[in-house]
């Protein structure tokens, strides 16, 4: 099995955005969104209150016939430390599964002032242990 990365860089929520509140997260939830817009192909991201950037990929099993696939998307990055709790993280990680044939994204927003850390920001795609593609972004002050 491969994955392809599709698309990359900032993007833009389409349809609802909902929370699925998950303990050991920086913020305490995710946002999921009904679909994404890629809007500008870019790894070079200077962070802004309510700027979103990620990827799409796609899987490519070999076979005709949609496969489900479980996987874990994993975002490295610079240490977040949440001032509500005091923890720090250095990663993001969320278990996911979804069909070959489907287009998935990964995502980041940014809400606060405190998740807006400059550096590397590693995009994962992980299968059955193994890291199976990556992109990384680099946050900067333009």
């Amino acid at each position: 099995m491969k994955i392809k990365i599709v698309d990359y860089g900032i993007c833009k929520a389409i349809g609802k955005t909902k929370k699925e509140y998950v303990p050991g997260s920086s913020t305490g939830y995710f946002l999921h969104s009904d679909d994404m817009e890629f809007q500008e192909r870019t790894h070079i991201i200077n962070p802004e209150k309510g700027l979103s950037f990620g990827i799409s990929y796609r899987f490519e099993t070999g076979s005709e016939i949609a496969e489900r696939v479980d996987f874990v998307c994993r975002i490295k990055h610079p240490k977040l430390v949440n001032p509500e709790t005091n923890e720090a993280f250095i990663e993001t990680t969320e278990e996911k599964d979804e069909y070959s044939d489907e287009l998935g994204f990964d995502f980041y927003t940014f809400e606060f002032d405190w998740e807006m850390q400059l550096g590397e920001w590693i995009f994962e795609i992980i299968h059955e242990g193994e890291v199976m593609c990556s992109k990384t972004f680099v946050l900067e002050e333009v």
